[in-house]
């Protein structure tokens, strides 16, 4: 039988492509094999490494909820007997107290805390809405006979009033005109170691009566080296935190709670403190400690 030679070379050629194509199938099926191998190695270690880490966050979960207990625990204590830890720790420290809200004053509160505390309360005063009456202003300006022009001018004034020694009939005839209401005045009231700023709002405009009081009170208290810390309640709608923190204050936001009323004793006494303590996410810490 005769063979023709083109059937030959194909015959040939297909044998070759067929030898070619089984070593390439078996290669891949090798190789597909060993890449599983390696994936299944791969997935195992994740698997104990999966495991190791939920060990592991099971135990820190652990920590945190007997840590978060006992916390709870040691807040409790403090307020249950907070009157007992700050008895006697203002000690020879003269205190000013200044509401800068009269919707919302609770400079009574504050004075108590430094009464149980053994300090000395050399003022309690609440300016009142009037010193943003430009009417009331101008008749206040006329009767005292000094120039203010504006709110920042009465605020000034009254500071420097608190400052001298001689401005109890100055201090009394601005509360007969009801510029300001002096719940107390020592007899040696001007000299105070520090101010209470009672701040924080629940009005929505609490940032535009921040910037017409509160920022033009810090700097004029802070003349003399006198040391000022602002608080407010853990309740307010406007907080004044951020607000007293741009202008180097110290800060409590929790002053009507048992640690938050320990936080002012500790700034008081120390008289040199600045930072945020209480509950908000603000806060650097519960309590106030030395750096």
């Amino acid at each position: 039988m005769h063979i023709n030679m083109k059937y030959y070379i194909v015959t040939i050629g297909a044998i070759f492509i067929a030898l070619g194509i089984g070593i390439l199938v078996g290669f891949n099926l090798n190789y597909d094999q060993e890449l599983s191998k390696q994936q299944s190695e791969v997935i195992n270690d994740l698997d104990r490494r999966f495991e190791d880490l939920k060990k592991t966050n099971d135990t820190l979960e652990a920590d945190l909820s007997n840590i978060n207990g006992n916390y709870g625990k040691a807040i409790e204590f403090i307020n249950q007997n907070s009157s007992k830890i700050i008895a006697d720790e203002l000690l020879e420290k003269s205190i000013g107290i200044i509401s800068t809200n009269e919707n919302n004053d609770y400079t009574a509160e504050i004075s108590d805390i430094i009464s149980k505390s053994s300090g000395n309360v050399a003022f309690d005063i609440i300016l009142k809405n009037n010193i943003y009456n430009d009417e009331k202003l101008k008749e206040a300006a006329k009767k005292i006979g000094v120039q203010i022009d504006n709110t920042e001018d009465m605020i000034s004034y009254i500071v420097d009033a608190v400052k001298a020694e001689d401005s109890v009939s100055k201090l009394t005839y601005l509360q007969e005109l009801e510029m300001i209401k002096i719940n107390a005045l020592d007899e040696d009231y001007s000299k105070f170691d520090s101010v209470v700023l009672a701040g924080g709002s629940n009005d929505k405009d609490g940032e535009t009566q921040f910037t017409k009081i509160d920022k033009v009170l810090i700097p004029k208290l802070k003349e003399g080296n006198r040391y000022v810390v602002g608080v407010q309640k853990n309740d307010a709608k406007f907080s004044y935190v951020d607000l007293y923190s741009k202008e180097k204050v110290a800060t409590v936001d929790n002053v009507d709670e048992g640690i938050g009323q320990l936080s002012l004793v500790l700034l008081l006494k120390e008289g040199n403190i600045v930072g945020n303590f209480g509950r908000l996410d603000t806060a650097e810490s519960v309590i106030p400690y030395k750096k």
